[in-house]
């Protein structure tokens, strides 16, 4: 209690004090090591930032910045002033942010989630879709795997994702986009029988997504059903790793289209091959929260379709009729 006391008598005998502002000159000093460049960056004369350093030292009575080095340095002090200060930063940028979407009279930005291996494919038609035809005039995107757009959904960090098949909430609104089967990958000079998975086990080893991802549970349990156990000689949580692993000639993977595209697109060298034992699927969805962007949702789902089936017909036009569309949207 009285070390809160003194310091609401410090604050208060500075009643000039912009705690926000203070901050955010300190971060810019953090983060330059300058002081005249932080203050030209954020508009203000250096004498200006000076003094909300000084301010903000003397309200809390403790240095931040060493001043005796060049450039300057933060003190212990200053770098826990530093790590809050991102968290401060970020919550007034969230909070500026949902502010100006309640004022907005339409939509001032819209926030998604990608699956990481069709974010490249999937991002231009979005783009031209959410600015051109809903006429947002911002579209925010982060790529990741299906649990991290489940952990932003409900914090609130996206408002929609396109991602792939998870536990379905009561809160989700789901817009099924596509069903696509799992496929053998294998380097493009594999000269053994392709029906044979234990002698491509004998001569290859497996690379695999680790057992957090969606997709590589997926696999794990698929294999154990089937009773196929194969050593963990690889594993990697995207799918570019995955393929370069295939692609060493040392390993063989099992892989939809859609973690595949970037792959074939890059022209990299792969043997794509039926599997040798009962297959297994995987679903493309978009998901909102219900209630919330429903019909936005909708309207992607469409366009992700429409931009997924032309590209797979290109890419993969041997097994381009094997991937089923889910053309009529249901919740």
């Amino acid at each position: 209690m009285p070390d809160q006391k003194k310091y609401a008598k410090k604050t208060a005998s500075y009643p000039d004090l912009n705690l926000f502002r203070a901050v955010e000159v300190f971060m810019a000093v953090a983060e330059m090591q300058q002081v005249t460049t932080a203050a030209h960056a954020l508009g203000m004369t250096q004498s200006a930032a000076s003094q909300h350093l000084k301010n903000l030292e003397t309200a809390f009575g403790m240095t931040f910045i060493d001043r005796s080095q060049r450039p300057i340095a933060l003190t212990h002090a200053g770098g826990i002033l530093q790590r809050h200060g991102y968290r401060i930063l970020n919550e007034i940028e969230d909070l500026r942010a949902n502010i100006r979407r309640l004022n907005a009279t339409t939509l001032p930005v819209l926030r998604m989630g990608l699956l990481a291996s069709i974010a490249t494919t999937l991002t231009p038609g979005l783009f031209d879709h959410v600015v051109q035809d809903l006429g947002v005039p911002e579209l925010t995107l982060s790529a990741g795997l299906a649990s991290d757009h489940r952990t932003a959904l409900n914090a609130r960090q996206i408002d929609l994702a396109v991602t792939s098949e998870l536990v379905r909430n009561d809160d989700d609104h789901v817009i099924p986009v596509l069903d696509e089967p799992f496929y053998l990958v294998l380097p493009e000079d594999y000269d053994g029988d392709t029906t044979d998975i234990d002698q491509i086990a004998s001569r290859l080893s497996l690379v695999r997504f680790g057992a957090a991802t969606p997709v590589g549970r997926r696999t794990d349990q698929h294999l154990q059903r089937c009773r196929l156990f194969f050593p963990r000689a690889m594993e990697a949580d995207r799918a570019s790793m995955v393929v370069a692993g295939v692609v060493t000639g040392k390993c063989f993977a099992i892989l939809s289209p859609s973690l595949l595209i970037d792959a074939v697109a890059e022209g990299m060298k792969l043997r794509i091959e039926p599997l040798p034992f009962p297959g297994f699927r995987r679903r493309i969805q978009v998901l909102s929260r219900a209630g919330e962007f429903e019909t936005i949702a909708e309207g992607l789902a469409t366009q992700c379709r429409r931009i997924l089936r032309s590209h797979f017909a290109h890419r993969f036009p041997r097994f381009a009729e094997e991937i089923v569309y889910h053309d009529t949207p249901t919740g």
